[in-house]
């Protein structure tokens, strides 16, 4: 029995679908949490093939199933032929190909100017944690931290080779199926402005701490160990682990996490809590191993907490209850007010950028409108997922 942090939520309390079940054990299988004979249990009785495809694919982690299912396809006549997740992996690698060629392209720009990037989230993961298997990890852009004086000069390559933005103002460019989603910070302050006084990482210090992506280039960086395992746990949280492959990413970085040095610089941070919620997380899922020492220094949970655990284990796919819980990580009753304000009504300029083309004097009616919306399609999804 495993039991979320400060609460009695159990792992036998959640309650899963069986094609979530199955790509939990293929999961399970992957980062060393489980075993095939766990996963071939699961997998007795018949599956619609179909369909388990088709959520692997929404979940990102077509591949790395696949590569469970090759291992039993031959066991007791339990896995059908693999024909179409193959596909669907070559699919994967051809358009991860096609962007790292990209990348690979504006390394070459970097070098003749003397300029450098930080390389994020899923690309900054593929050579170490992947093992270089480009068809395992869904890349749907490339995250580049760049620094403010370099902006000018990424973006200008990226218009020469044809990348439009998707408006005058934004930060991400596109061109066919590679795309470029270029950061000034690695929190989220950008849309909210008060989330960087909850998740307080030194941009300086993430600049002198990142390492090479490869020893003979010191153009492209990853994070250091530590930023590198924070910054992954803020992203999941925003989007409130709503897929399986941001909860793949987590449990292939903290399995093996410097957790005294991790623990500190999360306190020091901000990022304890979201740390919290995925080790947590992980936990009811996935099994992840955490010592003991480590789970004390682990903050208790409120009700709050709990219910939303139990619904990221659940896999509600709820995208929102991420950024609300944002508040409880900010110090003093008017500062995580503020915050949540902000959150429901964002500055006029980084509404702007995200509604190019509203008028200004609309731009609050929109954001009302989309508030409405994004509240009925949450409430339904939680409503039908609950039999209602």
């Amino acid at each position: 029995m495993r039991v979320v942090t400060g609460a009695v939520l159990r792992s036998e309390d959640i309650a899963l679908s069986r094609e979530i079940r199955v790509l939990v054990g293929a999961i399970r299988w992957f980062v060393d949490a489980g075993t095939e004979d766990e996963l071939v249990e699961l997998l007795r009785g018949g599956l619609d093939w179909p369909a388990l495809l088709a959520q692997a694919e929404r979940e990102g982690i077509t591949g790395l199933v696949a590569q469970a299912l090759e291992g039993l396809a031959q066991r007791e006549d339990l896995v059908p032929a693999l024909d179409r997740w193959h596909a669907a992996t070559r699919a994967v690698a051809a358009s991860n190909m096609s962007a790292l060629s990209e990348l690979a392209a504006l390394r070459g720009m970097l070098r003749r100017e003397g300029r450098r990037v930080i390389l994020l989230k899923g690309a900054a993961l593929l050579q170490d944690e992947y093992r270089g298997h480009v068809g395992l990890r869904p890349l749907g852009d490339i995250d580049l931290l760049v620094r403010p004086s370099d902006v000018r000069s990424v973006t200008g390559w990226l218009r020469s080779r044809g990348y439009e933005p998707v408006s005058p103002s934004s930060p991400f460019f596109s061109r066919g199926v590679v795309s470029f989603d270029l950061h000034t910070e690695i929190v989220g302050s950008d849309w909210v402005g008060r989330k960087a006084r909850a998740f307080r990482l030194d941009p300086a210090a993430l600049w002198r701490e990142a390492t090479p992506l490869e020893p003979d280039d010191p153009t492209t960086l990853v994070l250091g160990p530590v930023h590198l395992r924070l910054q992954l746990v803020v992203h999941a949280l925003k989007h409130s682990y709503s897929r399986l492959i941001w909860l793949v990413d987590l449990a292939l970085v903290l399995r093996d996490a410097p957790w005294p040095t991790l623990l500190e610089q999360a306190r020091a941070s901000g990022t304890l809590r979201p740390l919290a919620y995925a080790v947590s997380v992980l936990d009811l899922l996935l099994g992840l191993e955490v010592p003991a020492a480590v789970r004390e220094e682990l903050p208790p949970f409120g009700p709050l907490e709990r219910a939303f655990v139990r619904l990221v284990a659940e896999r509600r796919r709820a995208e929102t209850p991420g950024e609300l819980l944002v508040a409880l990580s900010i110090p003093g009753a008017m500062g995580k007010a503020a915050y949540l304000a902000e959150l429901v009504f964002p500055r006029r300029e980084a509404l702007a950028r995200h509604y190019p083309l509203t008028p200004f004097w609309l731009l609050y009616p929109r954001r009302v409108l989309r508030l409405v919306s994004l509240g009925l399609r949450e409430g339904c999804k939680l409503w039908y997922r609950r039999g209602g």
